[in-house]
This record gives structure tokens, C-alpha cells and sequence, in this order.
């Protein structure tokens, strides 16, 4: 099933190519050693570099599908695999928090061996705390050779806390955080609870040995991008996610420097 997906993927670039413009890929699905048959949707593009996007709808909301297709057309290839739908949770930023960790390897692990690209991961909310889980366990079971090929994860407003912070209490985070060795680049809506951690949370990455930028999102709320309540502000910062996210993946690129949790990209 996965080599057919990856025919009809092939075929769908070269029709790309030929039309000049970036669309969807036919459907596949793969099967995990679990037996979870998760269904995938993939933007391809001719870049070395693959966004691997864990949403709530394997990508079918507008703004998600809107801004993998202009990446694609940047040079970006996406894939959004459908993990909720595959163990039967609805679709809301909420379920991102039950996504098995182990799965999340396998799936980091297929995009690195069928592409050969750079992987990028990205979610949003409760999604980090397993995609980050899954990642460290990607690098610990990688061969050398590589290990490298998964270049950072780029977070928007991402939920870590072990509990929920009560008002003039330090935040306390999931022990992932401080285990995470890898480039993130993290979004923060000004309008968020999670502002206000911001610095803190950077500081406990860079502890870990996490290289992590920043940029705070102004006049948004989390999950701004996916909100049937989206303000102007809300609806202006989601036309502009395709640059966001090339402007992030550019900063992940950049070399580590003495004092990396600094560092807070201007809007």
C-alpha cells in the first residue's frame, strides 16, 4: 500500500510540474506495525525539505490545506497523516494529547526512509508533548548515518504542562521537555495563557539541550488559524502562515549559537 501511495504521489509531481501548480496528492494509507492504518494526505514538492503536520483533520481544514499547497508551490512538501481518525478520536485540538508516542516514531521513521528529505515536524497545543516524545525516541533508535535527517519541529502554541498552571505558581512541564535535543522554533499567540510562559518554557528547553527560537503572534489566540471565531486580526496573521512557517524553517537551519533560548523573532 505504501509503495503505491508513493507511485501516485510521483505521478501527481510530475503533473504538478507540468501544470505549474501545487495540489493535494491522491489519498494513501499506511499500516503501522501496530495494525493502526492511517490514511495520509501529502502536498509533494520537488525541496529537500518535508513538513510532517499532525492536525485534527489530515489536513482538510482550508487555512491547513491552503498553506501546505503554497508551500509546495515554495519548494515544501507536507504530508498530514490522519492519526485521529485512525483511533477513532474527534477531531479537536484536545485528542492531539492521545496520539501514541511509538506511533509517531514510525511515522517520523517512514517520511525519512520514502522521501529522503530533511523532516520538519509541526502541531500545535496538546500535539506537543507526543510528537516530541516520539521524536526523542526517533533519535535514539536511528542509525547514525541518519540521525540528522530530522531537523527540528516548529510548535504553535504548544501545551506542556504536566498540570495545568494555577495563577503565581511556577509552571511545571512534561520531563519530555528537558529530554528534547532538537532545533524547535516556537509560535506564541500574545493573546494566549501560554504568553506569559514563554521565556520560561525556552529556558527549561534550553536546559534539555534544545536549541529554540521564538516569535510571539500579535492580537491571536491558540489555534487562531482553525477558529470558527476567528477575529480580522485572527484571519489576517492565517493569510500570512505559509511565510511563518518558511521564516521558521529558515531559522531552524541557522547555526547554534552560545545562548540559543534567546533568541525571539519580531512578527
Amino acid at each position: 500500500m505504501a509503495k503505491r501511495g508513493l507511485f501516485l504521489a510521483g505521478v501527481w509531481l510530475v503533473l504538478q510540474v507540468w501544470l505549474g501548480v501545487a495540489c493535494a496528492a491522491p489519498a494513501s494509507a499506511l499500516t503501522l506495525s501496530t495494525g493502526t492504518e492511517v490514511s495520509l494526505r501529502t502536498f509533494p514538492s520537488q525541496g529537500d525539505t518535508l513538513l510532517l503536520w499532525f492536525v485534527c483533520d489530515e489536513g482538510h481544514g482550508a487555512n491547513e490545506a491552503r498553506t501546505a499547497q503554497e508551500l509546495a508551490s515554495r519548494g515544501y512538501e507536507t504530508w498530514f497523516p490522519d492519526m485521529l481518525e485512525a483511533h477513532f478520536l474527534p477531531s479537536l485540538p484536545s485528542s492531539l494529547k492521545q496520539l501514541p508516542p511509538e506511533e509517531i516514531t514510525e511515522m517520523i521513521a517512514h517520511a525519512v526512509k520514502q522521501s529522503g528529505k530533511k523532516v520538519v515536524l509541526v502541531t500545535s497545543g496538546h500535539g506537543a508533548g507526543p510528537i516530541l516524545k516520539g521524536a526523542r525516541a526517533w533519535q535514539e533508535q536511528a542509525p547514525e548515518e541518519t540521525r540528522n535527517a530530522l531537523s527540528g519541529a516548529i510548535l504553535f502554541n504548544p501545551d506542556l504542562y504536566s498540570v495545568p498552571p494555577a495563577p503565581g505558581v511556577e509552571a511545571q512541564y512534561d520531563p519530555v521537555v528537558l529530554q528534547t535535543a532538537l532545533p524547535l522554533f516556537i509560535f506564541q499567540g500574545q493573546l494566549s495563557p501560554g504568553r506569559w510562559w514563554l521565556e520560561h518554557l525556552k529556558v527549561q528547553f534550553a536546559r534539555g539541550g534544545a536549541k529554540v527560537s521564538s516569535m510571539v503572534l500579535p492580537k491571536v489566540r491558540g489555534h487562531f488559524y482553525v477558529r470558527s471565531d476567528a477575529t480580522d486580526d485572527e484571519r489576517a496573521m492565517t493569510q500570512r502562515l505559509p511565510e511563518l512557517i518558511q521564516d521558521a524553517l529558515q531559522q531552524l537551519q541557522q547555526p547554534i549559537t552560545s545562548q540559543p533560548h534567546q533568541n525571539e523573532t519580531k512578527p
